[in-house]
Formats: structure tokens, sequence, C-alpha cells
């Protein structure tokens, strides 16, 4: 029916009807990448290989080219890798699965960068870890150390109470 939906076609002028909002967090997330980060990344990388680090100004539709370039490159590495998952009978994309999709996509200089920085990435947590264990088993020794006083006393009052 032609009134339903929310308002009248009237109301809403020349407006095209919103598109349908997606169904879940998930695929408003496949929709588009956050812009800001999009904007950052490239104008970090443009700047890097500009003559003398100068700014890059980037037209708004190139920018949407770019995000919507890392979109499809990003969907294209995820099927690619969840391929290679299949492939081994697993349920769970992993970091080899990814590097082995980089190679299948033929983008082999890539891999060699992510799999220094799955390194460094993997060696910094391995460190907060650590980290975090050592801080636990010290707070634990701490807690053991100022009970331990208490337990002694009590001991000792149950001592003098049994003279008296």
């Amino acid at each position: 029916m032609a009134g339903e939906g929310g308002g009248s076609q009237a109301a809403e002028g020349a407006k095209s009807p919103a598109p349908p909002a997606p169904a879940s967090m998930a695929e408003a997330e496949v929709e588009e990448l956050p812009k800001a980060i999009v904007r950052r990344l490239v104008k970090d990388k443009l700047t890097q290989v500009a003559a003398g680090g100068a700014e890059v100004i980037v037209n708004k539709d190139a920018m949407s080219a770019f995000a919507e370039s890392a979109r499809i490159f990003i969907h294209y590495l995820s099927a690619t890798a969840n391929d290679m998952c299949k492939e081994s009978k697993r349920q769970t994309i992993n970091a080899d699965d990814v590097l082995k999709a980089l190679d299948e996509m033929e983008f082999p200089e890539f891999v060699e960068p992510l799999n220094t920085s799955l390194q460094e990435f993997r060696n910094k947590n391995a460190a907060r870890r650590s980290e975090t264990t050592q801080k636990k088993a010290e707070k634990r020794r701490k807690i053991d150390k100022e009970s331990l006083p208490q337990e002694q006393n009590d001991a000792a009052d149950d001592i003098k109470a049994d003279e008296d």
C-alpha cells in the first residue's frame, strides 16, 4: 500500500527512498570502510612517495575510489583465504591462509612485509602476556605476604589464650 512505510511520498518530495538498513553489524562493516582511516592511510602513503614529503590533496571522488578499491580487495582476500582454509578442512581462517591467499592472488610482494608485521605483533602480544603474568604473580606474592603476618599473629594469640 502506498501510505504504509512510515511517511508519505509527497512529504519526501523527489528524494529516493533510503536504502534498507543492514540486517546485522557484519553487513554494515562490509558496506563501507571507515572514511577517516582510509583518508589517513592514503594521505600518509601519498605523502611518503611525494617529492620532498609534500602534503597531497586528494579529491573526494578519488578518496571514494580508494575506499571502494580497498573494500573490494579485502573482500577478495577474505574469500580467497577462506578457500585456503576450506582446502585444509578447517573452519577458522588463520594468518597462513591469508599469506597463501596473497600468493594465490599474485601479490607475493605483500607476503614478506605482512610476515614481518605479524611477527612484530606476536612478539608484542607475547611480551604483554608475560608482563601481565608477572604482575599477577607479584600481586599474589604481595597478598600472601600481607596475610602471612596476620596468620602468625592469630596463631600467637591462640598460644597466649591457651597459656592463660
